[in-house]
């Protein structure tokens, strides 16, 4: 609940902001930039980036779900599926409630449809790899090599749709902040469940290994 009201939170304070001059102009000023100056070469390097962000990563998402099944790692599959599914839905939520348009120049449509804020691409990516991050927390080691692997990957997608001119800057801004918000919704969700499925198993290990004795 406190993680749907902070998303509620982010779009009022997002609509607010986004109407702001200044926002407004940085965002116009970066896009045309990347436009103007990304050669084909780079192009096609950060569309193989972006397709991480999606189609790739539903693929990812997928294939961590059966595997989780297979374990029949219930709390991990909740968590799992919190992330994924929900933040996908609270993504479409919020482009259509705020309904922000995506960069557009004379004689060029933008091949990426429907409204732009917040990324999907970037907040999806922050669901999904902080999610793995999270299941690998306590098995990868060193750990901190695993949380700057995910943190630069999830950089390089955010940085892809603006070198692809599919975004602006604050619907990258604006994925990253929502994937953050909701993927610890999604961890403490996880951990709640963790601890409950813990205690119930407890008490009755306790009374087998006292018949035991």
């Amino acid at each position: 609940m406190l993680g749907c009201l902070a998303l509620i939170l982010f779009a009022l304070g997002s609509a607010a902001l986004l109407d702001r001059a200044p926002v407004r102009e940085a965002d116009a000023q970066t896009a045309t930039w990347f436009y103007e100056h990304v050669g084909p070469t780079v192009h096609d390097v950060f569309l193989v980036v972006t397709a991480f962000g999606s189609p790739v990563l539903w693929v990812l998402g997928f294939g961590v779900g059966v595997y989780l099944i297979i374990r029949r790692q219930w709390a991990l599959l909740a968590g799992w599926a919190l992330a994924m599914a929900a933040g996908k839905v609270w993504n479409e939520a919020l482009k259509a409630w705020l309904a922000r348009p995506r960069p557009a120049f004379p004689g060029w449509d933008n091949p990426a449809s429907g409204y732009g804020f917040p990324s999907g691409h970037t907040m999806q990516s922050t669901l999904a790899y902080g999610m793995l991050v999270y299941l690998g927390w306590r098995r990868v080691r060193p750990r901190g090599a695993l949380l700057a692997g995910a943190a630069l990957w999830i950089a390089l997608i955010a940085l892809s749709r603006l070198v692809l001119v599919a975004h602006f800057p604050s619907d990258v801004i604006g994925g990253l902040l929502a994937g953050t918000l909701w993927l610890l919704t999604s961890i403490a969700f996880t951990e709640a469940l963790r601890v409950r499925a813990t205690a119930r198993r407890s008490p009755a290990r306790h009374a087998a290994e006292q018949e035991a004795l």
